[in-house]
């Protein structure tokens, strides 16, 4: 299950809408959903804030007990850390990745010239543990 959503801040409830519909559709535990909508909209904002191009794409995809989400966007690419670390609680902004990291098992970022791509990796068979990290790819 896939769509496209403006790039603007207005679509971040749709956008977690359509992650939390395709996730209860296929049957993931309500206690993994809300983390899960969570890290999207993370990513989403990751999106809108700092790609390019009009649109950005987020997919669904739940196989057995393996639920993988994948959020991507038009524009520079950046270098992505490969561990990602939360700031001071008086700093603005530089908290994505360092939440998504927190919440999902697995978190990859590839970033090039052509844009980004966050994929958040999740089991859903037993109840969550704490995350893997951020594995960043070049």
């Amino acid at each position: 299950m896939s769509t496209r959503f403006r790039r603007e801040r207005a679509v971040v409830p749709s956008a977690r809408a359509f992650v939390r519909s395709a996730l209860r559709e296929n049957g993931a535990p309500s206690s993994l959903v809300d983390p899960l909508v969570l890290a999207v909209a993370e990513a989403c904002n990751n999106a809108i804030l700092h790609a390019d191009g009009e649109a950005f794409g987020i997919s669904v995809e739940v196989h057995g007990t393996n639920c993988t989400i994948v959020v991507t966007d038009s524009g520079e690419g950046f270098v992505p850390p490969v561990r990602a670390e939360m700031p001071a609680p008086d700093a603005t902004g530089h908290r994505g990745l360092a939440l998504m990291q927190a919440l999902v098992d697995h978190v990859e970022v590839s970033s090039d010239e052509a844009g980004t791509t966050v994929i958040l990796a999740q089991s859903l068979a037993a109840a969550r543990t704490n995350g893997n990290g951020v594995h960043a790819v070049r």
